[in-house]
């Protein structure tokens, strides 16, 4: 008769106890990682004391009495713009309806985007110029020390605000394709938008038809686009 076969014992030894190093080595990893993993989110919340995250920033409802159209808002030339709720550097909060009565040049942007490092100084000339209308940078989704960086670097006084989440710019079609500026009227509607960087051409064209009559802006500006 054929005797039991022996069972192999070598999986029991790949689980024996192998010393000290090993354990001391997956500790160090382990300590390394959430070293690493604490620096880099110190890291991305660096100057992000401001707010403008949570519950009630973003896009928000448009009164019925600021909404001649009695239409959807829709970021499209001829529609009321819509409405947005957003926190600026110094922690205010900032909705668009509160410009009402005056055009605001709506200026989405990051501090990473090269054409919108060089119409920075053509907007704060044409915002200390032009006191029928306000510029307002709408930044997407950096934090604020970086935007206090670039506002510092160029000297910005004209209101900007922090697009956290993104909600805003997507409600506005913006994607990566940055600067994207909306010139919205007294009433709320968006006269005109620009693709891409505002040249100093542009905005002195822009004050020129600002000086005619209102009705004629939009074709104004376009006559020369």
């Amino acid at each position: 008769m054929d005797s039991p076969p022996i069972p192999d014992e070598r999986p029991q030894r790949r689980r024996e106890y192998s010393g000290p190093g090993s354990t001391l080595g997956l500790a160090a990893l382990v300590i390394v990682l959430v070293g690493v993993a604490i620096w880099w989110f110190e890291l991305r919340g660096e100057g992000s004391d401001v707010g403008g995250s949570g519950a009630g920033y973003g896009i928000v409802e448009t009164p019925a009495a600021l909404n001649s159209s009695g239409k959807q808002p829709v970021a499209e030339e001829g529609r009321v713009a819509p409405n947005f709720r957003l926190a600026r550097l110094d922690g205010s909060d900032l909705h668009l309806t509160d410009f009402r009565g005056q055009y605001v040049l709506v200026n989405f942007w990051a501090t990473w985007c090269g054409p919108c490092r060089a119409e920075a100084p053509a907007f704060q000339r044409f915002a200390d110029a032009s006191p029928q209308l306000t510029v307002l940078g709408v930044n997407q989704q950096e934090d604020a020390g970086a935007v206090r960086s670039f506002t510092g670097e160029f000297k910005t006084t004209y209101p900007v605000v922090l697009d956290r989440t993104g909600e805003v710019s997507l409600a506005y079609r913006i994607g990566l394709g940055i600067p994207v500026t909306f010139l919205v009227g007294p009433d709320g509607v968006i006269q005109h938008i620009y693709g891409g960087e505002v040249k100093q051409k542009a905005l002195d064209q822009l004050r020129a038809c600002l000086a005619g009559p209102a009705s004629g802006l939009a074709a104004c500006i376009r006559s020369d686009s």
